[in-house]
């Protein structure tokens, strides 16, 4: 039964509190849950810790509807706080976008692919069924797929008139592969059958790659493709990234003028996120108009993106960000105490007139123990 055909309540109840319901009444608890719209299931899922998300849809009788709906980095967070024993139906259901994130969110630690955890993804979409497996073995870069099985199997040519050598298998009758020994031979055997039999010209294509592409070259451009998808999600190169913590002196900030600071009718209309409540950030951004707070909030959030870059965090990791977020609010604390104490102005009017970045860079100026990837400011 679709939305349109069904009583969508207005106030959705606690995810939480779902949960609980499920554990003494799971029919309940599903009829609850039927009376959410796929939006409101999709973010009831997004209140719940990361670990507890599975728990939640496997409850949805429409889970293919409501997991395309969270975010791409929000699924793999799901997908590793539960356990990668729910990745396969999860992958099943999830969008090519989704399923390219879980690769370029988890399987890199700065600039180097982590193939012990590409094959876990990889083993994931096995699981998940051919058809799920051949569908992700397109949309996936083939570059990643090649340094994945070139880490585990070697390829050769066999003649129709020369014996094939021992050990390796065919899929074609002329391509064969082996696998290492202390290797299972089950993923290069299903990734190899899968893709001859439902998609021959990608098959050829990974063939070729295998057979062909220097594995330096390959690696370039997997990270290449890597960071263009990451940008798009608001992430910067690693190079830009760094310029983060570039030093900028208090004196050497440009103050971009007058800019109109809301007075009391409009601080009620702006909803300060519950994540930067009790710092100066928050007090500043209570005093701005609306829309010029709003825009500041999207540039801290931008800064906590470049934090996580240029320390190597983990994006798959749900406490990634905001651990970046915790440290950018307090370098941009203490780059608005600084400049509202040398320009004598309030510290709204100071965010208001400043680039968030200029502000985090005076704070990490001031307090150099900032610019360590260790310190996470409480």
């Amino acid at each position: 039964m679709g939305d349109d055909a069904r009583v969508v309540r207005t106030d959705a109840p606690p995810a939480s509190e779902l949960l609980r319901l499920a554990r003494s009444d799971r029919a309940a608890a599903r009829a609850r849950l039927r009376e959410m719209s796929d939006v409101q299931q999709a973010e009831a899922c997004r209140e719940l810790r990361a670990e507890a998300r599975a728990g939640l849809l496997d409850l949805l009788e429409h889970p293919e509807r409501v997991v395309p709906l969270l975010p791409e980095a929000e699924l793999v967070h799901t997908i590793r706080g539960s356990g990668m024993s729910e990745a396969a139906w999860l992958l099943e259901l999830a969008t090519p976008e989704q399923r390219h994130a879980c690769f370029d969110l988890d399987c890199w630690q700065s600039s180097r692919l982590e193939l012990e955890r590409a094959s876990e993804w990889i083993d994931a979409l096995i699981e998940a069924g051919r058809p799920t497996l051949v569908r992700a073995l397109e949309e996936i870069d083939l570059e990643v797929l090649l340094l994945t099985l070139s880490a585990q199997t070697d390829v050769v040519i066999v003649g129709k008139e020369d014996i094939p050598p021992d050990g390796y298998f065919t899929a074609d009758g002329v391509v064969y592969w082996r696998v290492d020994e202390d290797r299972s031979p089950h993923q290069v055997h299903e990734i190899a059958h899968a893709a001859f039999a439902e998609a021959p010209s990608f098959y050829w294509r990974l063939t070729y790659g295998m057979l062909f592409e220097p594995p330096a070259e390959t690696e370039e451009y997997a990270l290449r493709w890597r960071t263009r998808r990451l940008n798009d999600l608001g992430f910067p190169e690693r190079d830009d990234a760094m310029r983060v913590y570039r030093p900028l002196q208090p004196a050497k900030v440009e103050d971009f003028g007058t800019v109109e600071v809301g007075g009391d009718g409009l601080q009620a209309s702006f909803g300060v996120p519950r994540q930067l409540g009790g710092s100066r950030l928050a007090e500043a951004l209570e005093q701005m108009d609306p829309a010029v707070a709003a825009d500041r909030v999207g540039q801290v959030l931008s800064v906590a993106n470049w934090i996580a870059i240029a320390d190597d965090l983990r994006l798959s990791e749900p406490g990634s960000i905001p651990r970046a977020l915790r440290k950018a609010v307090a370098g941009i604390d203490r780059g608005l105490a600084e400049l509202s104490s040398m320009r004598g102005q309030p510290s709204g009017e100071v965010l208001a007139r400043t680039r968030v970045m200029d502000l985090f860079r005076v704070g990490a100026t001031l307090e150099p123990e900032l610019r360590s990837r260790e310190v996470v400011p409480d």
